[in-house]
């Protein structure tokens, strides 16, 4: 990995660190406040505006990367145009949000406020905002910038539900609207770090439509991919919800929120892989890089699922309390299937980061069907573990698919992508001994 690559990797897992211990107190916090049923409720409503979210983007946010790596625009059309479509985005997103709510409150909502569900609506602007705009540093590979922004999505949080929970005792009201102040932060920061880095304001630029059409057409390639992605990891929530009870979504959100602890690596090293590749002009070497990356991310979340099935039990213990309990056993069952799908975490930005996003949308379908159908069978038989069960066998058949489509298209023998070399290790060395000296 070059230089710049594990640099930008490893300032984006101290992030991920430090962002789970600020998030684990967050989290912590709402759910000793509310308890296990508002936990549930907690965790469906703040759903439905990320759902709507990952439903409209449009795929603006990755085809964002691609095309700042590719350099065809300049940044300040980039800035401005992303701005128009978070705008315009968010408000047909509040509008279907509203029809959502009218339809389907009694179904999935019926033990939340009316008041609560349109309120939260009120995030999804703000939402679409840091979503467009973060991701400029992103394809600048400015990842100093990009996880001090992130981060503040943590600190807010923290900050927020202490005060709305444990100061005003606003109970669910308070953890929504600490939610909402948290984005709200977040965007201030955004704007901030972009005029001082890049001299962006409201007004720079102008709207491009050459990259407003090229940005859509790639992102609608991938746009599917990530609505189903995104329907396999939360899709399960709602089954939950549906044939069991708000309790049986608050342990299983929890069970979740601790095992998906696991992708730090991969979540760190795919922001910065995404952002290479689309910068690489090899075929050759953006394979190589992709192997590289793919059999250490795998390598160092063995090593943390191995540790989070030691620690798990009590890490849940001793931050929500004896009332989750409950939450012990889905988890355990999460962790072969999160470990395994942080691999293909790295294959997936591959295929964006070459142009062909379509690939992830084809495995995301077959995925989708598979996820679905074992959580219809799975959670009224087994509840919560039958919906962990179903999770495990759809990220690892995610990347069993991956591997194998990985493997024809470049050529290239499984274990160069799976198991570590003992060359990797150089890399380790090398770094740490940099950061020694």
């Amino acid at each position: 990995m070059s230089k710049s690559v594990v640099y930008n990797s490893s300032i984006t897992v101290v992030r991920q660190v430090l962002g789970i211990i600020i998030g684990m107190l967050s989290a912590m916090i709402i759910a000793r406040v509310l308890g296990v049923e508002g936990q549930g409720r907690y965790a469906l409503v703040i759903l439905l505006p990320n759902v709507l979210y990952t439903v409209f983007n449009m795929g603006v946010a990755p085809a964002t990367v691609y095309y700042i790596g590719k350099n065809e625009f300049s940044l300040a059309d980039v800035f401005r145009t992303n701005l128009l479509l978070a705008i315009g985005l968010s408000l047909v997103t509040i509008l279907v949000g509203i029809l959502f709510i009218l339809f389907f409150h009694e179904k999935f909502y019926a033990s939340v406020s009316l008041q609560s569900m349109y309120m939260i609506l009120c995030v999804l602007p703000f939402l679409f905002l840091n979503k467009n705009l973060q991701v400029l540093f992103q394809g600048k590979e400015q990842f100093e910038k990009f996880n001090i922004v992130v981060i503040l999505n943590q600190v807010g949080l923290l900050l927020f539900s202490s005060f709305f929970l444990l100061v005003l005792d606003l109970d669910l009201f308070g953890a929504l609207i600490a939610f909402i102040m948290t984005q709200v932060l977040m965007i201030f920061g955004v704007l901030y770090f972009l005029k001082t880095e890049y001299q962006l304001k409201l007004n720079s630029g102008s709207i491009s439509f050459d990259y407003l059409k090229g940005s859509m057409v790639y992102g609608l390639k991938g746009h599917l991919s990530n609505i189903l992605a995104f329907i396999n990891y939360r899709i399960d929530l709602f089954i939950i919800a549906y044939f069991l009870n708000d309790v049986a979504v608050g342990l299983y959100s929890i069970a979740v929120s601790v095992a998906e602890r696991i992708w730090i690596v991969s979540q760190s090293v795919s922001s910065v892989l995404f952002a290479r590749v689309s910068n690489l002009n090899s075929d050759t070497e953006r394979a190589q890089f992709t192997a590289l990356v793919s059999r250490n991310v795998l390598f160092l979340s063995i090593i943390g699922g191995f540790g989070l099935f030691i620690l798990g039990k009590w890490i849940i213990y001793l931050l929500f309390g004896a009332d989750y309990a409950g939450s012990t056993a889905p988890f355990l069952w999460l962790i072969p299937g999160i470990v395994l799908g942080s691999m293909s975490r790295i294959i997936s930005n591959y295929f964006s980061g070459i142009g062909k996003p379509e690939i992830n949308t084809y495995v995301a379908v077959f995925l989708t069907i598979l996820n679905v159908g074992l959580n219809i069978v799975l959670v009224p038989k087994f509840g919560v573990v039958g919906a962990a069960i179903a999770t495990t066998i759809t990220y690892s058949m995610n990347m069993v698919v991956k591997t194998v489509i990985f493997s024809c298209i470049n050529n290239m023998s499984w274990s160069n992508f799976v198991i570590i070399k003992i060359s990797d290790f150089e890399i380790y060395k090398g770094y740490i001994a940099k950061i020694l000296k």
